[in-house]
């Protein structure tokens, strides 16, 4: 499989607007595209904040800002207060805009890309060239790209029977936690058949994903028995599961 980059499923050229907008402005173009998110440029061109759905969300507008900040909180952090008002309240992006923006570059790869999103819980990544906004990248851009993968993946030829075999038994291997030596294998025009005791339901999905990950696999009929290793006692799936690609 071909590593993907920020670049391959990036959308460009992407919504932005400047630093002196305002947010009827903002608010306009965010539904008229519509995009959850947009970057701010300065005058130079350069991002320096971005403003996203979240930003949008405590209102008094809408009457969802938090509650009222007791004296305590007036006495200990008057400028963090001030900010909040300022967000709550403001009418110019500049008010309500997130400035710590999180940037990737066209080469980073999607890995990366998604890791960022998932670690720092963000929807979206702007991404920079030569110090200039070029696309940004979406949690929406990677469904895509999993969409188009999946789809190459039903498309694909048959395989080979053997071939398939040697796939099946690396997927095992490198997901280091199936037990392939409790495992039979059959596979007839790329039906995969998998039998053996398991002692744990979630090694038998583990192990149905690996053979449907293989690519020439049409389906994958789950045959395993579950142990209860507290009793001894012996189970098929409780799923039945038979999975088959979608054409």
């Amino acid at each position: 499989m071909t590593a993907l980059h920020v670049r391959d499923v990036m959308t460009s050229p992407v919504a932005s607007v400047p630093l002196s907008a305002r947010m009827e402005q903002a608010l306009e173009l965010m539904l008229e595209r519509p995009v959850g998110s947009l970057p701010v440029l300065g005058t130079d061109g350069s991002v320096v904040g971005i403003l996203t759905e979240g930003d949008l969300l405590a209102r008094v507008e809408l009457g969802t800002t938090g509650p009222k900040p007791g004296w305590v909180q007036y006495l200990t952090d008057p400028s963090g207060l001030a900010e909040t008002y300022a967000r709550e309240h403001g009418r110019r992006v500049a008010d309500v805009m997130s400035r710590m923006v999180v940037t990737v570059a066209p080469e980073t790869g999607i890995d990366q890309a998604a890791a960022l999103m998932t670690r720092l819980r963000i929807r979206s990544l702007p991404v920079i060239e030569a110090g200039r906004l070029v696309g940004i990248v979406t949690r929406t851009d990677l469904l895509r790209a999993l969409q188009a993968a999946l789809r190459r993946a039903a498309a694909a030829p048959p395989r080979d029977d053997d071939a398939i075999g040697a796939d099946l038994e690396a997927a095992f291997a490198e997901a280091g936690v199936i037990p392939a030596e409790n495992i039979a294998v059959s596979i007839e025009d790329g039906a995969v058949t998998l039998r053996g005791p398991l002692a744990d339901e979630r090694v038998c999905r583990a192990a149905c994903a690996a053979a449907e990950s293989v690519p020439g696999v049409r389906s994958v009929h789950d045959r395993l028995t579950r142990i209860d290793m507290s009793t001894g006692q012996r189970a098929q799936s409780s799923a039945g599961i038979d999975a088959g690609r979608a054409a």
